[in-house]
């Protein structure tokens, strides 16, 4: 028995029955009924959400971008001037090549690299034959003396006894002379022990001056001529920087005048301590040396020195940051009540991180020194941070966007 038929029992027998036809459409029509309801309530879906997603973008257009977090700095009214960069060295104010004062063997000779204080030992020659020499200067300066001291109490004894003894005029003189010839005798020797003792006290090479010991020209056990180099010593404390200047630049330089030295990325300032006032006929330069104290730096050192190249004049200038370069084209941004507005200007003078500025740019005019490469003209803008040059500008732009 299929489904299509319906079975009525009796006591008897079974009686099968057809079913109606509204049965079968019955679940056809459930069918179609859910397949209606779905795409009712896909359409609805699909329209409140395209209806949700245009309000978003609706109020997105109308709020616009966040504001740009930038750092900022205020312009400047300061004096530049145009500088000239110039190479020089570090050089030491004393530097010289110590020499042996007397003839000897090396006994001892410091080492390359070795740090001397003023009056420290040097070398050490052999002292034997100047030593026999002041023993010998000493003993004929014994001899002299007790010459002296027989001449002397002879002369003075006849003097005293007003000529008593029978001595004649000429005789009484040629006493006198003498007891002065002895004296004279004295000094001498006295002189020649004191040349002795010179001598060996050379025997001891010292340093004239604090310094270290750059190289060695004689080694030990090597015999030293008087006046032969031993060593290279070079003061590492008190130094100086020395450049080739242009005739033409140095009108307006004189001692004292504070030069800016830059050196391994460090760039600090140091007095003009001398101009030498004679030039080179060819390179048509002067030299300038510059007094460093407590730099830091090396003999040797490379530097730049930056020298005034005209008389300063007064400039509107800004970080070299808030310059923004692009294709023949250069601007910065100043702040306005809290909107970026794009301001194109010119270049002038350049002094170490600030920059002089020709357009529409004041003095105390807020500039944007970080996140400017990113901005449109007109955009807002929020503080991320200030450089302590510029700590006034938050007052003056009221309530900044945070």
């Amino acid at each position: 028995m299929d489904q299509s038929t319906m079975m009525y029992e009796d006591t008897d027998n079974v009686i099968e029955a057809p079913l109606p036809k509204w049965f079968h459409n019955r679940r056809l029509l459930a069918g179609f009924a859910f397949l209606v309801l779905a795409s009712i309530g896909l359409a609805g879906y699909l329209l409140f959400g395209v209806s949700k997603v245009e309000a978003t973008v609706d109020d997105a257009e109308r709020s616009g971008p966040p504001p740009a977090p930038v750092a900022i700095a205020k312009a400047k009214m300061i004096d530049m001037a145009p500088h000239t960069v110039l190479p020089g060295t570090v050089i030491s104010v004393r530097d010289a090549v110590i020499a042996s004062e007397t003839s000897g063997k090396i006994l001892e000779i410091a080492k390359v690299g070795e740090l001397l204080e003023a009056n420290g030992n040097i070398a050490t020659i052999d002292a034997t034959d100047a030593k026999q020499m002041v023993a010998q200067r000493s003993a004929e300066l014994a001899r002299l003396q007790s010459l002296l001291t027989y001449h002397t109490d002879y002369f003075n004894r006849v003097e005293l006894a007003n000529n008593k003894l029978g001595v004649s005029e000429i005789g009484i003189a040629e006493l006198r002379s003498n007891r002065d010839t002895a004296r004279a005798d004295v000094a001498r020797a006295e002189s020649a022990l004191q040349a002795a003792q010179n001598s060996l006290d050379r025997t001891t090479i010292r340093a004239p001056f604090p310094g270290a010991v750059v190289s060695q020209s004689i080694q030990q056990g090597e015999y030293a001529q008087t006046g032969s180099p031993v060593v290279r010593l070079v003061d590492t404390i008190n130094l100086e920087v020395s450049a080739q200047v242009p005739a033409a630049l140095v009108q307006p330089l004189a001692p004292g005048t504070m030069l800016e030295i830059t050196s391994l990325g460090r760039t600090f300032k140091a007095p003009l301590r001398a101009l030498v006032p004679v030039g080179d006929s060819v390179s048509r330069t002067m030299e300038l040396r510059v007094s460093l104290k407590d730099s830091g730096l090396l003999v040797g050192s490379p530097v730049r020195v930056s020298l005034p190249s005209a008389a300063p004049r007064s400039v509107v200038a800004i970080p070299r940051d808030a310059v923004i370069l692009r294709t023949g084209a250069q601007y910065v941004y100043v702040v306005e009540e809290g909107v970026a507005s794009k301001r194109d200007v010119e270049l002038g003078y350049a002094e170490r991180d600030m920059i002089e500025v020709i357009g529409e740019v004041s003095a105390n005019d807020v500039v944007i020194i970080r996140g400017g490469e990113r901005l449109r003209d007109g955009q807002e803008v929020s503080f991320q941070a200030v450089i302590p040059s510029a700590s006034e500008a938050i007052s003056s732009l009221g309530s900044p966007l945070q």
